[in-house]
């Protein structure tokens, strides 16, 4: 394979803060015109086959699992500087419960609380967009949601959170189920 790409340039660090914080601006401006009900997609509208994100990410993942740690840091900043406004509460139980309702909200899945204290909470997704309906490939594949969830819980706690997968539709088990700890 020849691959174009192989060589491009890196920006300078800031440029490439700079292009964040443009897209970081646009992806909290569309999030709200979402809330208003209007389209960012004027023709297609903002709903797009699931097979197309799965081929490119959960597909990515089984084929160069290397790219799962860059994943989930993409999503922590992500989930940390875009989405944690999305989710009120201080504490883990009261963020859990405002967390809850985004997952079906964005038709990524329908998300149960199992447990949630101070220091702890474990929540599940079934139906997940990631990887439910896929066979038993013995792999956690939801890496990226992990991520997000860990960004979007950290910053509205003010403390270190980590959020590791323990269960995966695409491992075997029927659900998704989401280990989320407090680290502080």
């Amino acid at each position: 394979m020849i691959n174009p790409y192989k060589d491009s340039p890196r920006p300078e660090p800031e440029e490439i803060e700079r292009r964040a914080e443009l897209l970081r601006i646009a992806f909290a401006e569309d999030y709200e015109r979402s809330a208003r009900g209007e389209k960012i997609r004027p023709r297609l509208g903002d709903v797009m086959s699931i097979q197309y994100m799965r081929e490119r990410q959960t597909l990515s993942f089984v084929l160069h699992p290397e790219l799962k740690e860059i994943a989930y840091e993409i999503g922590y900043g992500i989930g940390k500087d875009i989405c944690s406004e999305m989710i009120k509460g201080k504490t883990l139980p009261q963020i859990m419960q405002s967390n809850q309702p985004i997952a079906e909200g964005i038709s990524y899945a329908f998300e149960e609380i199992v447990e949630a204290d101070e220091k702890h909470a474990v929540y599940r997704h079934y139906e997940c967009a990631d990887c439910y309906g896929l066979p038993d490939i013995h792999d956690k594949v939801c890496v990226y949601e992990a991520g997000v969830a860990a960004g979007m819980f950290s910053e509205a706690l003010g403390k270190q959170c980590r959020v590791t997968e323990q269960k995966c539709c695409a491992n075997g088990d029927p659900y998704c189920e989401f280990l989320v700890e407090v680290m502080d």
